[in-house]
């Protein structure tokens, strides 16, 4: 494609990030913008006509029907908007899923808050809005948490629906269809960065979807709503695991010499098992791919072990050396410290075993590569602020407390292991300890 004097080099296929659909670049449909051209037969009523173009401006923009220039791009199946940073960077699907109230949509708002300062500053990246419009609630979220005025004022997040403005209705064949919302993000070399000259086979557009717990439960999705069948598509999968919903977990932590007086040990929310939430995406995983009952999903699964704050107590070893899990290696280049993270992963299994094994039984049977993560999103204990509307505890926060901890590793983690995949050179690389002398790990031996 040429704009303008510039050639833009797109990709051979393009992926939409909505239905999933791959279609070469000239397929791409563009968006009416003459306030006539209002209806379409896909997208709904009350949105722009969507048309395969035959007149451009000389800046390379599509001219619809009423001489008006065109701004916006839609996939030629679902006709959901397609930004254009897809046309050039591949898609890194990455999929969140957990049970009701497991606290997924605050994980996503604090880890969007963290990553891209953490990004920039260590490993030379830019992690960047890609579609203002389109992540606006999302960006409400992070607004809630991190941009407030008023400290005296608590907050908590909306919760996801299982309909409404976090998904995308469409009309394809002869079925009305309810599709997620994705939230996307581009991650890509900055000038300082070593593989800058390959910024435009490295960079990457981070698709995140977010489904509302409900829709993980048996039965929940039909071919009508195939709202998280992105998990199939993902290069990772992120299970957001609550141990507050689990009697054993707090039954322990109550036993604790430092008791946590977390309100969430004494508000039991969800009754559905969690290990089962696992075992009904994993079998919907299979269906979509054709996977035997007896192979393990290929790719990585991230539990992430999520409000650390209230059952720190019961850890034997403390997982504060995550604190550490970005190295600069000898070439002063930021990494991951693999090792690291599996040894604390090792740690967090073993009390998993303990207090929740279904989780472990249920993800060592889905996936051959598990990680555990601990995470807290909040780092602190919500306040009760009355009664909301179905009688439970309001639990709301001080948005000047919030702390968040480890969010950023998760997406870390599955942006080296998507970069191994693919081939190509990571975005974030491993970290190997630099060699001694002697060819021994561990630095330099000292000369006498």
């Amino acid at each position: 494609m040429t704009v303008s004097d510039r050639t833009i080099s797109l990709l051979p296929l393009v992926s939409c990030p909505t239905c999933w659909h791959r279609f070469a670049p000239e397929e791409i449909l563009w968006v009416a913008t003459h306030g006539t051209l209002v209806g379409d037969a896909r997208a709904g009523e009350s949105e722009f006509r969507r048309f395969l173009p035959t007149l451009f401006t000389v800046d390379g923009r599509a001219i619809d029907e009423k001489d008006e220039p065109c701004h916006e791009l839609a996939c030629p199946r679902c006709h959901a908007i397609v930004n254009r940073g897809l046309l050039e960077m591949e898609p890194l699907f990455l999929s969140i899923l957990g049970a009701p109230s497991s606290g997924k949509s605050f994980y996503l708002a604090t880890m969007i808050h963290s990553v891209g300062a953490i990004l920039s500053r260590q490993f030379r990246l830019r992690f960047e809005n890609a579609a203002p419009r389109a992540n606006q609630l999302m960006t409400e979220y992070v607004k809630t948490l991190f941009d407030y005025e008023d400290h005296s004022k608590l907050v908590k997040l909306e919760k996801t629906d299982q309909t409404g403005k976090w998904y995308y209705q469409t009309h394809i064949g002869e079925q009305d269809m309810l599709m997620s919302r994705p939230y996307l993000y581009s991650v890509q070399p900055d000038e300082t960065h070593p593989l800058y000259d390959r910024r435009r086979e490295m960079s990457r557009m981070v698709c995140l979807y977010d489904n509302a717990g409900e829709h993980f439960l048996p039965g929940a999705v039909t071919s009508q709503t195939p709202v998280i069948d992105h998990m199939a598509r993902s290069e990772a999968l992120l299970f957001i695991y609550d141990p507050t919903q689990e009697s054993a977990f707090r039954r322990a932590c109550r036993a604790c010499e430092d008791q946590s007086l977390d309100p969430q040990l004494d508000t039991v929310i969800n009754t559905y098992p969690q290990a089962d939430v696992l075992s009904e995406a994993a079998a919907r995983v299979k269906q979509l791919t054709g996977m035997s009952a007896t192979e393990k999903f290929d790719r990585p699964l991230i539990v992430i072990v999520h409000k650390f704050d209230v059952w720190r107590p019961l850890l034997r070893k403390s997982p504060k050396v995550l604190d550490e899990a970005v190295k600069t290696n000898e070439n002063g280049v930021a990494c991951l410290d693999m090792d690291l993270i599996q040894q604390v992963s090792r740690d967090i299994e073993e009390l998993l075993m303990e207090f929740g094994p279904a989780i472990v039984t249920a993800a060592r049977g889905f996936a051959s590569e598990v990680i555990f993560i601990p995470v807290t999103a909040t780092g602190r204990s919500p306040i009760v602020a009355g009664t909301d509307t179905s009688g439970r505890a309001d639990l709301r926060f001080d948005p000047s407390q919030i702390q968040p901890r480890w969010v950023e590793l998760p997406v870390f983690y599955a942006l080296h292991r998507a970069g191994l995949r693919s081939g190509k050179a990571p975005l974030i690389p491993a970290f190997t300890p630099p060699r001694g002398d002697d060819g021994s790990s561990g630095g330099k031996r000292r000369k006498p």
